[in-house]
């Protein structure tokens, strides 16, 4: 069993690397780059595909074995990774194309996820997939930034497609995680897989699914502007990418994987969901207001205006 827990920790932890690119690495280096706040923000567009994750869930869920999707989308983020290390101009594609190839490697690991592990283990699975995630994300967004300097361009990215060859070398070779398959086809024997618009239609007639998807979206907004943004406003005030990487990156994700962990401790103990939220609601307005207080006492340079002015100079 530990062997398969180490499975899915590898996999979900790979599968974190293009969100740590995507957030932590990019924005920063296109700002060193000159480009104004305006313009790195609409490189969130490349989160698209996980919207559309809906649209291939059918096929990647009714066609061929899920270990089999789980090889190929693993090694092609694996070949992605390779060839980031070649340009930085074709970065912001490359990164579209591993987000689309994630989203898929996420769809078969959760499946594979619900299928091997019995009921008592899916709480400390969950865990897993939380933690290994964020971590991955540390790795390749606040770790990257970290050792950038003295690994350089190529490196990072060599190093971050081994973690990915080692993904699917544990992909392939897992026998733990061929258990799924065998349940897998076992079902599909019984039941024929749903049409697309059956399962958006069941969806979306379940009870709070609207409402949900609407917090979810608003949440998230605010908390991915205050991540993403105040980074880059104190690196117009000198900060180094290597103390970001270190202090925005690391430490930052770090108690970040500490809060999901104490979370799920949190409720196996039986805690009122609602009252746990709007607790966690005034921690979070809490520290929104530090950031803004800290980003007040750095003097009026910090404002956008600053980065058009950087932007304009630097052309």
């Amino acid at each position: 069993m530990s062997g398969l827990y180490l499975s899915l920790g590898v996999l979900y932890l790979v599968q974190g690397f293009p969100y740590g690119l995507q957030s932590g690495l990019l924005p920063v280096l296109l700002r060193t780059q000159g480009l104004s706040l305006s313009h790195i923000g609409l490189t969130r567009v490349l989160y698209l595909p996980w919207l559309l994750k809906f649209l291939w869930s059918p096929l990647v869920d009714g066609m061929w074995h899920r270990q089999t999707w789980l090889v190929l989308s693993t090694g092609g983020l694996c070949l992605c990774c390779a060839l980031c290390s070649g340009a930085f101009t074709t970065l912001a594609w490359l990164l579209l194309l591993m987000h689309v190839l994630s989203s898929m490697q996420d769809v078969a690991l959760d499946a594979v996820t619900v299928s091997v592990l019995d009921q008592d283990q899916l709480g400390l699975g969950n865990s897993i997939q939380v933690v290994a995630y964020k971590l991955g994300s540390v790795l390749a967004g606040g770790g990257a930034l970290t050792v950038l300097n003295s690994l350089g361009w190529r490196g990072v990215f060599l190093l971050l497609s081994g973690g990915y060859l080692m993904a699917v070398l544990c992909a392939q070779w897992s026998t733990a995680l061929k258990g799924g398959d065998s349940r897998y086809q076992g079902n599909q024997k019984k039941s024929s897989k749903p049409r697309l618009m059956e399962v958006m239609e069941k969806v979306f007639n379940a009870p709070g699914t609207v409402w949900t998807m609407v917090y979810v979206v608003i949440y998230k907004l605010g908390e991915q502007g205050s991540l993403s943004m105040v980074p880059l406003l104190l690196l117009d005030q000198g900060v180094s990418p290597a103390e970001l990487g270190f202090w925005s990156g690391i430490l930052s994700l770090g108690f970040s994987i500490a809060g999901s962990a104490g979370g799920g401790a949190i409720l196996r103990k039986g805690r009122s969901v609602p009252a746990l939220l709007r607790l966690l609601f005034i921690l979070r307005l809490s520290c929104l207001v530090l950031q803004t207080l800290l980003l007040a006492s750095l003097g009026e340079d910090t404002s956008v205006v600053k980065g058009e002015r950087v932007t304009r100079s630097s052309m």
